[in-house]
C-alpha cells in the first residue's frame, strides 16, 4: 500500500522544491542556508517534521532582503502645473527580517483630489502579479501657507515582505478602502528601482 503525499503548501514565499530520496527537513534547510524553524513556518501542511516523502513538494523561504531606501515620486501629466508649487513627493522603504517593515509616504504640490476626479488620495504599492497595497493620504493642517501637502503610511508585521516591488502610485480616489488603483487619476509616480539609501 502506496503512501499518499501530502498537498503542496498553500502559500509560498520562496521557491517550490521536490522532497528527494533519503532528504531530511534538516538537510533541506542546510543545503538551501534557511534556518530549520523558517523552513517548518513556510510548510504548515507538514504535521510531522520528522516524516517527509520523495516527490511531496515543499516550500524553501527566501530570506526577507533588507531594505531602507528612499525614492522621489515625480509628477504625472493629470496634475496641473501650479504657479507656487511643483508637486512631487518622497516614499521611504523600511523593511528587515523578524521586524515589523513600513511605507511613509508625504507629497506637496498636489491640487484637490477632486481636480484629477477623486475626493481622496491613495498611495499604492504596486507588485504584479500580487495585489496592490492602497493607503489613504491624508491633508496636514496648514503650518505654513503651502498647497497640498498630503502625507501616508502603513506598517508591515515581522517577517512580512514588500519590498522589492515595481513602484509606488498617489491616485485620486472615490472612497477608501479600495481594491484597484484608477490608473486615469495618477498624480504621482517613482519606482523602486531608482529606491536611493
Amino acid at each position: 500500500m502506496s503512501q499518499a503525499i501530502p498537498p503542496p503548501p498553500p502559500v509560498c514565499s520562496g521557491f517550490i522544491y521536490a522532497v528527494q530520496r533519503g532528504d531530511t527537513l534538516f538537510g533541506i534547510a542546510g543545503r538551501f542556508n534557511v534556518p530549520l524553524n523558517s523552513l517548518i513556518a513556510a510548510n504548515p501542511q507538514i504535521t510531522n517534521p520528522d516524516l517527509i516523502f520523495p516527490g511531496q513538494q515543499i516550500c524553501i523561504p527566501v530570506p526577507i532582503p533588507i531594505v531602507e531606501c528612499c525614492l522621489l515620486l515625480f509628477r504625472t501629466a493629470n496634475v496641473p502645473v501650479l504657479p507656487d508649487a511643483e508637486a512631487g513627493g518622497v516614499a521611504r522603504v523600511f523593511q528587515v527580517p523578524q521586524s515589523p517593515g513600513n511605507v511613509l509616504v508625504a507629497a506637496i504640490g498636489l491640487p484637490p483630489p477632486q481636480v484629477l476626479g477623486g475626493s481622496i488620495y491613495v498611495a499604492w504599492i504596486r507588485r504584479p502579479p500580487q495585489s496592490p497595497i492602497p493607503f489613504q493620504l491624508l491633508q496636514t493642517a496648514p503650518v505654513v501657507i503651502e498647497p497640498g501637502v498630503w502625507v501616508g503610511a502603513i506598517v508591515f508585521g515581522p517577517g512580512e515582505q514588500f519590498a522589492p516591488f515595481q513602484d509606488i502610485i498617489v491616485t485620486a480616489e472615490l472612497a477608501f478602502p479600495v481594491i484597484q488603483p484608477n490608473l486615469d487619476r495618477i498624480a504621482l509616480i517613482g519606482l523602486f528601482e531608482q529606491c536611493r539609501s
